[in-house]
């Protein structure tokens, strides 16, 4: 029993001073390299305090070519999509509303003489699609994407702004109302 115990507090004591000599050892190199300034290490550090913008875009760079950081961002990505898209579904400025972040006020005026003011046009089509004829509502996905859906009467309708670029003046009856 004696022998275990005193076997045990060696092994504690060697445990104990292992880091000590470790550190005091890496201590004793950094000093040694001090002393030689004709080390690469010491060169490359110096070369960083010169160029420190030239550093950062070869390190930036050096990131974007790696195999390796490109496969964790991809591993994150995948991780914390339903994460980010649930919070962006929470968001009532990503929701089809009034309140949408890209929703524009919009007045047209109808075939059959009735103004319509709405502030996100295609809730607008979404919501009165009895005024549409139905090939004109037909929603189709853009790049396979479900937010990027549209119908022809969405597209028409946004046509009729007079900041368009490709501007109508009027599509099937519907105008922009001044």
């Amino acid at each position: 029993m004696i022998a275990t115990l005193a076997a045990t507090s060696a092994l504690d004591m060697t445990l104990a001073i292992l880091p000590v000599q470790i550190f005091s050892h890496r201590a004793a190199e950094r000093i040694s390299a001090e002393r030689q300034p004709n080390r690469k290490i010491n060169r490359l550090l110096k070369w960083r305090q010169q160029n420190p913008g030239l550093f950062e875009s070869l390190r930036v760079a050096g990131m974007k070519r790696s195999l390796k950081v490109r496969a964790n961002i991809e591993r994150i990505h995948r991780e914390c999509k339903a994460q980010w898209r649930a919070s962006a579904l929470a968001n009532p400025k990503l929701r089809a509303t009034e309140l949408h972040i890209a929703a524009k006020a919009w007045t047209l005026l109808a075939p059959n003489g009735q103004r319509f003011e709405v502030r996100n046009l295609k809730k607008f089509v979404r919501d009165n699609e009895h005024l549409f004829a139905p090939e004109d509502i037909e929603w189709k996905m853009q790049g396979g994407q479900s937010s990027q859906t549209w119908c022809r009467a969405f597209q028409a309708l946004s046509r009729l702004r007079p900041t368009c670029s490709k501007r109508l003046d009027e599509w099937q009856g519907w105008k922009w109302a001044e």
